[in-house]
């Protein structure tokens, strides 16, 4: 139940923090088919935010084993379908989950969802993508080769591609690859290593298709230039007309108190690392609508229950206009 709550918010919330969200060759997902969404990881918890306000299944997203050591964040990740997948570097106490890891995204992909693996292992922000680790390999063999309810599994492969790492107002472009089955693959399954080589290059090509990329030395003009041929002309919402502009000013000052107030605390609280973005939007998410909840229930004790309710509704409506118009 609180999978699909949060869902809900994540679809409602996005088109406020995010300034446009494209998503493209979505026809490309097979059907009623399992499947294992292999995806790049530059925007930490946030590509799986994405990923799954997409996608009608519901998803399970692997994720880094160390965040689930403290039991009340353990049980609020497990809540939102987080499998977690411990390294053997982290202790030779955890190589026996890596088991435990494979069954559980099995048993998703049994039961018609979707999971989500970020093929590169580590996330960095960065506009390339990353040599891959095995582990989607390995799970993609486990489904097709040991499991007999899963020769029908597709691998997609995917890029969350963002503008920019910091904060509201960016462009993300969500995009779709093609999808990959055993039969693409040349090597006979029983060459274990060199048939994980084939895969790994294949997912690779098919996956680096569909990410942006920009050098590291590139200026500054050279990045904007590579993201609006990269994210399309028509990518840039129009900046509207005198009134429209005008609303969004409005938004955007009255929401800047509330809206620093946050961004103070995530800087402080993750030292501006990966997780900025997604800890920024996790705590609005979850926070904003009592904050407006709570603004609404004064203004409704002092000026009454429409005047309440107005501003119930115009505020978000505010914050929309403030980061869509500018």
């Amino acid at each position: 139940m609180f999978y699909f709550f949060s869902r809900f918010l994540i679809r409602l919330a996005l088109p406020i923090f995010l300034r446009r969200l494209l998503i493209v060759n979505r026809v490309k997902i097979p059907q009623n088919v399992p499947l294992l969404i292999a995806s790049n990881h530059s925007g930490s918890f946030f590509d799986a935010l994405v990923i799954g306000a997409d996608l009608e299944q519901v998803i399970y997203t692997l994720t880094r084993g160390d965040v689930f050591r403290k039991p009340a964040v353990k049980f609020w990740l497990r809540q939102i379908n987080l499998i977690p997948v411990f390294r053997g570097s982290e202790g030779r106490q955890h190589v026996k989950n890596l088991d435990v890891t494979t069954s559980e995204s099995l048993a998703a992909m049994r039961g018609g969802n979707a999971v989500v693996i970020f093929s590169e292992g580590i996330c960095v922000n960065e506009w390339k993508l990353r040599p891959l680790g095995k582990g989607t390999a390995r799970m993609a063999y486990q489904a097709w080769f040991t499991d007999k309810d899963l020769g029908e599994m597709r691998v997609i492969p995917t890029g969350v591609n963002y503008e920019h790492y910091r904060g509201t107002g960016k462009r993300v472009a969500l995009r779709y690859g093609d999808p990959i089955h055993h039969s693409d693959l040349k090597t006979n399954p029983e060459d274990y290593e060199k048939w994980l080589r084939e895969f790994n290059d294949l997912l690779f090509e098919r996956m680096n298709r569909e990410i942006l990329t920009i050098p590291e030395t590139a200026t500054k003009e050279e990045r904007k230039l590579a993201f609006n041929n990269f994210f399309g002309t028509n990518s840039i919402p129009s900046r509207g007309n005198f009134v429209f502009r005008g609303i969004g000013w409005l938004g955007r000052l009255i929401h800047r108190p509330i809206y620093h107030a946050f961004v103070k605390k995530v800087s402080k609280i993750t030292a501006r690392t990966v997780f900025y973005d997604s800890a920024l939007f996790g705590l609005l998410l979850y926070l904003y609508p009592l904050i407006v909840l709570l603004i609404s229930l004064i203004v409704g004790i002092f000026a009454g229950f429409k005047a309440g309710l107005a501003v119930f509704a115009a505020l978000p409506l505010l914050a929309w206009f403030g980061n869509r118009y500018r």
